[in-house]
């Protein structure tokens, strides 16, 4: 490459260069800033050439540079050359901001000079910040779930429900264990990468607040099977506690859901909150039986005193000997599954004064019924059934 075209290259790299570049002599002043200097600092280049770099310095490291250059001029010891350190930068109106330096010595004709790379790290000061509390938040809300899982085991224990935790404890280990090895594995990202993007970092804090809502559900779910609160009653309709479910249920595009609810259906008197769970946890069980796709039937209907749903899939069905112990807690036809979703849809249904029971054959596909009490005044009373569903 010839000389003119080097000089040329250098001179581009200086003009479009991302990170701010300088250049001080041995007594520090400015010999050389780039335009991202400038935009970093606010200074223009003729205010910063030939001043001495602690312009850019607010205290106390600018009292301290001139000792660092004369120091190395007597000793030789390097302190940050060869290798970078976050400081703090001062812009020109007074301002300061966290920034990353990075030094190093040249020497041009037997001329002594110092390089130094800026970047400004606010952006990653801010995440490690957010991580802090977030990491606060974590530990507090384990503790908190920790607690509410110990009372759920001793509960567990005094109703003879499982002969040992010892048969549980592997799903749930599980079901924790990985998301927190995700947390992990997001935060050293954050703690240790040097020049993360907005993007990365944003992605990173999103995944780790995921994380710990999977873990609080876990926690939450063996908690509700043992210590499900009272349902609080309002009239509520179906086809809105319906919709609620399958808003937040992920349907693949192979499957096909119908619906068959009359216009003149009655409302259920239950607490729709709770029924929420139960419609999402049967919904979801209905899709995932069909995960090469097919067609997922809810059907309703009704009597004087009761509202009958039915959630019919055309899926794979279920044994015989398996469907005597769906309902059972950690027992599941799933791979992955913890075996709650049935229990706790069991118990809530009860609670809600309604009855559940299920139809199914390899092959064939299953039924799902729940019939729900209609409560004779429901016309009457408040119309409280936003408040019901927006707690599912």
């Amino acid at each position: 490459m010839l000389e003119r075209e080097l000089q040329a290259l250098n001179a581009s790299i200086l003009e479009t260069a991302v990170d701010g570049i300088i250049v001080i002599d041995s007594k520090g002043t400015i010999q050389l800033a780039n335009p991202a200097t400038e935009k970093l600092f606010h200074f223009t280049q003729s205010e910063l050439i030939g001043k001495n770099v602690k312009i850019l310095m607010p205290s106390p490291y600018r009292k301290e540079h001139d000792g660092y250059l004369q120091n190395y001029h007597d000793t030789g010891h390097r302190m940050i050359i060869g290798s970078g350190r976050e400081v703090m930068g001062q812009r020109k109106d007074g301002s300061t901001f966290p920034l990353h330096l990075a030094v190093s010595e040249i020497n041009i004709g037997g001329k002594q000079l110092f390089t130094g790379v800026v970047r400004d790290i606010t952006d990653l000061k801010e995440a490690q910040r957010k991580l802090g509390e977030l990491n606060a938040s974590l530990d507090e809300r384990v503790r908190e779930q920790a607690f509410a899982l110990q009372e759920a085991q001793a509960e567990l224990v005094r109703k003879e429900k499982y002969a040992t935790l010892g048969q549980i404890s592997g799903s749930i280990a599980h079901e924790i264990r990985n998301p927190l090895n995700a947390v992990k594995t997001s935060a050293y990202f954050l703690l240790n990468a040097k020049t993360p993007s907005k993007e990365k970092i944003r992605e990173h804090l999103e995944r780790i607040d995921r994380q710990v809502a999977m873990i609080d559900n876990v926690v939450t779910a063996l908690v509700d099977v043992t210590q499900m609160p009272e349902p609080d009653v309002h009239p509520c309709e179906v086809e809105q506690l319906l919709t609620v479910a399958m808003s937040g249920t992920n349907i693949p595009p192979g499957l096909t859901v119908k619906k068959q609810i009359p216009a003149d259906l009655p409302k259920v008197l239950v607490d729709g909150s709770q029924l929420a769970i139960v419609l999402r946890n049967l919904i979801r069980n209905s899709r995932d039986a069909m995960p090469n796709g097919g067609v997922m039937t809810v059907i309703c209907s009704a009597d004087k005193s009761q509202v009958t749903t039915e959630i019919r899939d055309t899926g794979t069905g279920i044994s015989p000997s398996d469907l005597l112990r769906i309902a059972e807690p950690f027992f599941s036809t799933k791979a992955s599954g913890m075996g709650l979703g049935l229990a706790i849809t069991k118990a809530i249904v009860e609670k809600n004064r309604g009855m559940i029971r299920v139809q199914s054959e390899l092959g064939q596909g299953t039924q799902f019924f729940i019939s729900l009490p209609t409560g004779n005044d429901a016309k009457d009373q408040p119309q409280n059934d936003a408040q019901g569903t927006n707690h599912g």
